[in-house]
């Protein structure tokens, strides 16, 4: 099936878990695209010669053909509207119960657990960086991802 031209902007050392998100969308879809790459520690993003979505300056981006739109769970939701079922694969349960349930999981991640992100950025995983033991408040914060993903 023809697609319009899609790129995917992330940063440049590929830390980002929101874009990781856009990505295994687009593959889940099945959709081609471009992965470009803006240097966030050195400021890229900010500089005057990058037309990235200017309201938040942030990545991921998705631009298809002369739309932009940045963060990762409206991009998600778009690609599942833009390339709908049954044509292309499913990104979100077709039952609208666990499809809430999803959501609520995906805003939730985006929206708590802030001491654990704080203590353990993504280039623990992706870069193999050392910090110090959690927090009392980063040690909950584990806790509580860890109930609900045994839940």
């Amino acid at each position: 099936m023809s697609q319009p031209a899609i790129t995917l902007w992330s940063d440049a050392s590929f830390f980002s878990p929101y874009v990781m998100s856009v990505w295994v969308a687009l593959q889940e879809k099945g959709l081609q695209f471009q992965l470009q790459t803006r240097d966030l520690s050195r400021g890229e993003h900010l500089q005057a010669d990058w037309q990235g979505f200017a309201l938040t300056r942030r990545v991921p981006l998705l631009v298809i053909d002369d739309f932009a739109l940045s963060e990762s769970s409206a991009i998600t939701e778009y690609l599942e509207e833009l390339f709908a079922p049954p044509v292309w694969e499913r990104l979100y349960p077709h039952d609208i119960e666990k499809r809430a349930r999803a959501r609520q999981v995906q805003a939730w991640l985006r929206s708590d657990l802030g001491a654990l992100r704080a203590e353990r950025p993504t280039d623990v995983i992706f870069g193999a960086a050392r910090y110090a033991p959690l927090s009392t408040e980063g040690q909950a914060a584990a806790d509580k991802l860890i109930a609900c993903a045994q839940a």
